[in-house]
């Protein structure tokens, strides 16, 4: 029997209020969960970042509002007050992101760029003068224009060295640095339990697979060709300068007309400009044709803009190449793994779904010569100071988050390191001067050398400023320990940013 109007209308009111009562139920649950204090994070793993922190109460910052709501005066600043720490910190964010981002993509079946970089168009010249390259540099200068910021930002997080490990063991802090630096007994409680960001700000995301694209910038990249001039001027007649650029996925793995079809540059002609407008002591480490004829491999990371140990291999036997040495096979080399790695790709594209089904696995080579190296950090130093750590060049990493597996190269991005590798004994020596792309570089180096050093540009000036060092630069490092090569190992995009050939400027000399 068919219900009367008046029933029919009886039943959708009281449909509406069992409605209008579960919605508002709803929302007094998210309400009360926001309010549970306790379990606020103060991390996220996956985005590697610390969150915004709960505001400082002042009067001045409640009569001006910036207490609840404030807003950056400078690029540098992030915005903060109450609002943003309630949304920053609510302890459901992250599992709803991750499902705001399936439902959208459920959505979509196409390609995605996040955010297509700004490109200047390559020139053919090389050879410039050192008055061309600084008239070229000029037309960028990061204090007039941004433009030629990087699609990648390459500035790293204060490295996250944990005060205990697993073991309990706590580091020693030191107030004096050795003259000379030896490998000493491992000390628990250092490394990277978190490797630093260097997040990835344009990415392409193709069937499951994510891909930094470059944009080339000619005035960053003359300032990048000023700044290894630099070095090899001041060392001449010291040591030997090798440059190499690492390039990064999409101008490897990806095709002409894809790469063509996102604004991206080309990498090989824009590295080859660089190179020919470099000074002709520096020996260039090429290796994007080597790259790009084992593109068909596992040679750089699905959901992290790092290049993988294989493709680091590929390179490490160009230099051998340049050397005249016999490169060590693979299959020399003891290895270890760490499946369901989750890199920068995965957390700056807001967890993307399609990133998490194909999670990476990371793989390292233990060096045959040793595995034992010093290396200093100031994580949880709040007097500024740094702490001497024994590590290891090749860390098991399987008690990390999945976002910080690319930790086990290398004690991560640490200012200063050093490894004395006792089955050479000519007294050869080399220092690295990188970015987080040589961490998975150095340990194939580790073999040829009794003496290896290797430093983060990043953060090398502050530790020697603590150290008490009377230089913060690379000829004055090379100077006191009697260096031999010197090799610098940027990725691409480092090439263009205006912040770190900054800071490249302050100690490539």
């Amino acid at each position: 029997m068919r219900p009367t109007k008046r029933e029919f209308q009886s039943i959708r009111y009281a449909t509406a209020q069992i409605k209008q009562l579960v919605f508002l139920g709803f929302l007094a649950l998210m309400a009360f969960i926001g309010l549970l204090w306790f379990a606020r994070p103060k991390e996220s793993a996956t985005e590697q970042r610390k969150l915004t922190a709960f505001p400082k109460l002042t009067l001045a910052g409640i009569w001006d509002g910036s207490f609840f709501n404030y807003e950056p005066k400078t690029p540098e600043e992030k915005p903060g007050g109450v609002s943003t720490w309630y949304a920053d910190t609510y302890p459901l964010r992250e599992l709803m992101t991750t499902g705001y981002n399936a439902m959208r993509d459920a959505y979509g079946t196409g390609d995605r760029l996040t955010k297509r970089p700004t490109a200047d168009e390559i020139p053919q010249q090389g050879g410039l003068t050192p008055e061309q390259l600084a008239a070229l540099a000029a037309e960028g200068d990061p204090k007039t224009t941004q433009k030629n910021d990087p699609a990648v930002t390459d500035t790293p997080a204060k490295t996250e060295v944990p005060p205990e490990t697993q073991n309990g063991a706590v580091p020693v802090e030191t107030t004096a640095v050795p003259t000379e630096p030896t490998t000493t007994e491992r000390k628990s409680g250092a490394g990277d339990a978190v490797t630093p960001a260097e997040q990835a700000g344009s990415i392409y995301i193709t069937e499951n697979c994510g891909y930094g694209i470059y944009g080339f910038s000619q005035s960053g990249s003359a300032k990048y060709c000023i700044n290894v001039n630099a070095v090899a001027k001041a060392l001449s007649g010291k040591a030997k300068v090798y440059c190499m650029i690492c390039p990064i996925s999409a101008g490897i793995m990806l095709s002409d007309s894809v790469r063509e079809g996102i604004g991206c540059s080309d990498e090989n002609e824009a590295m080859n400009w660089m190179y020919s407008n470099m000074d002709p002591s520096v020996t260039p480490i090429k290796v994007y044709d080597t790259l790009k004829q084992h593109n068909d491999e596992y040679i750089y990371f699905h959901t992290d803009h790092h290049w993988t140990a294989l493709g680091a291999y590929y390179a490490y036997r160009e230099y051998c190449a340049l050397k005249g040495w016999t490169p060590h096979e693979l299959s020399s080399f003891e290895t270890i793994t760490f499946p369901n790695f989750l890199g920068t790709f995965y957390s700056s594209s807001n967890q993307s779904p399609a990133l998490a089904s194909n999670p990476d696995t990371v793989t390292a080579y233990y060096p045959n010569g040793t595995n034992d190296m010093t290396m200093y950090s100031n994580y949880n130093m709040p007097t500024g100071k740094y702490a001497e750590y024994g590590w290891k060049i090749i860390y098991d990493v399987s008690g990390y988050p999945k976002s910080g597996l690319y930790g086990t190269f290398s004690g991560g991005d640490q200012p200063y390191n050093y490894a004395h590798n006792p089955t050479v004994t000519d007294g050869s020596s080399v220092l690295i001067v990188k970015d987080s792309y040589g961490n998975a570089f150095i340990p194939f180096l580790v073999d040829h050398y009794e003496h290896i050093y290797w430093i983060d540009y990043r953060s090398f000036q502050s530790w020697c400023v603590w150290a008490g060092k009377p230089y913060s630069s690379i000829s004055g490092l090379v100077t006191e320990k009697g260096i031999q090569d010197v090799i610098l190992c940027n990725n691409i995009n480092s090439t263009g940013s205006s912040t770190l050939l900054e800071t490249m400027e302050k100690i490539f000399k």
